[in-house]
């Protein structure tokens, strides 16, 4: 560390440091948004599990495959969310570090902070993408699943 950095330095490089912070707080609220949307996805692919095992009927079984294949998207892209924000997490928490350790040892590049906090922003980005498709998936899985219902005079 530096001798000439001054208290109003090192509570500046504090504050730098902390402002991320404040996203990683975002970040753990989308993680449980996402992993609420998880736990749905599973109890679902159970539920249609067992239904399907006392199933008899062949076009019951037909429509309720369709659906299982529809929940096993869903799966797949909350899963995928759920990665990316929590790359995005990692990377934010990197940027933290980084911010810090430039601010006392002046050593590093300022490009190290900033590379890492554009990757946290984009994992972001792509993950509530993700986040979207699958409630898409959700909302045709509805659709498909009370469509008879509607049909009926």
């Amino acid at each position: 560390m530096n001798a000439d950095m001054t208290i109003e330095s090192i509570a500046h490089l504090i504050q730098m440091a902390i402002a991320p912070v404040f996203l990683l707080n975002g970040l753990g609220i989308l993680l449980s948004v996402f992993t609420g949307r998880l736990a749905r996805v599973v109890d679902r692919t159970r539920n249609l599990s067992r239904e399907l095992r006392g199933l008899a009927e062949p076009e019951r079984m037909r429509q309720w495959h369709g659906e299982l294949a529809i929940q096993r998207t869903r799966l797949r892209v909350v899963n995928a969310a759920i990665a990316l924000l929590t790359v995005s997490t990692f990377l934010t928490c990197c940027a933290i570090l980084a911010l810090f350790v430039v601010g006392v040892s002046r050593g590093i590049a300022s490009t190290v902070p900033i590379g890492f906090f554009a990757a946290a922003v984009v994992a972001v980005i792509l993950a509530l993408g993700l986040f979207l498709i699958e409630v898409y998936v959700s909302i045709r899985a509805l659709r498909r699943e009370t469509e008879d219902i509607e049909h009926r005079p």
